[in-house]
């Protein structure tokens, strides 16, 4: 099985128990949609999971002449993330979660370029859609409470769900048959 097919089976496993949550548990579904842009526990989750990871890009990346400021990068970290939980908390999650999907795109997007078949863009696509989304989350993570506004006033949380189980499944085929 290739790398692309296990991105295949996770993000489409993802999509899958996101739609398949919002079937089962319609109530619960929006009342966490809702709770997510304020909810401090996601926060600062994807806050530690952001600086880990940007942490470790640092010091896995030549840097040219700031190659020496690596060490300070073992108290600067800490720092970071507890500054970013103190003094950035407004609507915090949506703003770490738009930088996740940044962080998450590059090895995905270089995992599918090599792939074979016309079918990693699909993929490609998804994740290029991911960016804009992440973009648009980290400068204005209000806008996260306005589409769900959006979405609830149009009453297309089922449609949203159903997208989200059908995607999720198609994504799971293409892993299990072409990827």
């Amino acid at each position: 099985m290739s790398d692309l097919a296990y991105i295949g089976l996770v993000v489409g496993g993802l999509f899958l128990l996101f739609g398949l949550h919002g079937w089962v548990m319609p109530a619960a579904h929006a009342a966490s949609m809702d709770r997510f842009p304020r909810h401090r526990g996601m926060a600062v989750l994807l806050t530690l999971i952001n600086v880990i990871w940007i942490t470790w890009l640092l010091f896995n990346t030549p840097l040219g002449r700031f190659e020496g400021l690596k060490p300070a990068l073992y108290v600067l970290a800490p720092l970071t993330f507890f500054a970013v939980i103190q003094y950035m908390d407004e609507l915090l999650a949506p703003r770490m979660w738009g930088g996740f999907l940044l962080l998450v795109a590059a090895p995905i997007l270089d995992i599918a370029r090599w792939h074979d078949s016309a079918a990693r863009l699909v993929i490609t696509v998804l994740v290029y859609l991911w960016v804009i989304w992440g973009v648009i989350l980290v400068l204005s993570p209000y806008r996260f409470r306005q589409l769900l506004e959006w979405i609830r006033r149009k009453r297309l949380i089922p449609v949203m769900t159903t997208v989200s189980v059908l995607l999720g499944g198609a994504l799971i085929a293409l892993a299990l048959t072409i990827y």
